[in-house]
């Protein structure tokens, strides 16, 4: 068989973006079912194609916080897009990335109880392996630096918090917070976590400055 005749016969049987997308859902409501003991369903509405809506099946009707909305952005178009051509087991690895941050939404699941954000002291395992590339000291000037190569990130500073944000098209999104009075002591966001690609790139860094004595910022 010629190679453009195997190619196109491939592309016939790939899965479509929709029905890998769908099976990443299935696999994660399934994780999150076995790992912390309740169920979701997740589903999204045509007026709002970039937002997954997952609703907590075990709770009542007029619950609070019985729905979550998740905005969806390029890096889980390209994650699908990748596991849609086929790069073996990013699938699997990234379910299990979405059920944890799902569950975290939640608080009372039999997993390890989280809160909406997450407020870090050693950090994940990912980002403990990458924070060894990055400098012990950091000041603050190398650190924004860093910070701003990101399209659109920026920090303020008042007089408790440095503060790392993200200006969207419609509003400022905070990612993250480091104390500007004590050292080690920093919060990663939910909107931080959503960045699936970013966040390995970004926590190593706040990790290197929070961890970074007042003195030498």
């Amino acid at each position: 068989m010629k190679k453009k005749q195997l190619a196109k016969l491939q592309q016939q049987f790939q899965p479509s973006f929709k029905s890998t997308q769908a099976k990443v859902f299935h696999m994660m409501e399934k994780k999150i079912d076995e790992r912390y003991g309740f169920k979701i369903e997740t589903f999204m509405q045509s007026e709002r194609p970039d937002e997954l809506i997952i609703r907590r099946l075990d709770l009542d009707q007029g619950a609070k916080d019985k729905e979550i909305n998740i905005p969806l952005d390029e890096n889980f178009t390209d994650v699908i897009k990748r596991i849609q051509n086929g790069e073996k087991s990013l699938g699997e690895l990234f379910s299990d990335n979405l059920a944890q941050e799902v569950a975290s939404f939640w608080p009372s699941t039999k997993g390890q109880p989280q809160t909406e954000k997450t407020t870090v002291k050693q950090g994940n395992t990912d980002a403990t392996e990458s924070s060894s590339e990055a400098s012990e000291s950091m000041k603050f000037i190398a650190f924004k630096k860093a910070i701003e190569n990101y399209a659109n990130f920026y920090i303020e500073t008042d007089k408790s918090h440095y503060q790392i944000k993200e200006q969207t098209k419609t509003e400022s999104r905070l990612l993250a917070t480091i104390s500007v009075q004590s050292e080690n002591d920093y919060t990663i966001e939910p909107a931080l976590n959503r960045k699936y690609k970013l966040k390995l790139e970004l926590i190593p860094l706040i990790e290197a400055f929070a961890q970074t004595p007042l003195e030498d910022r």
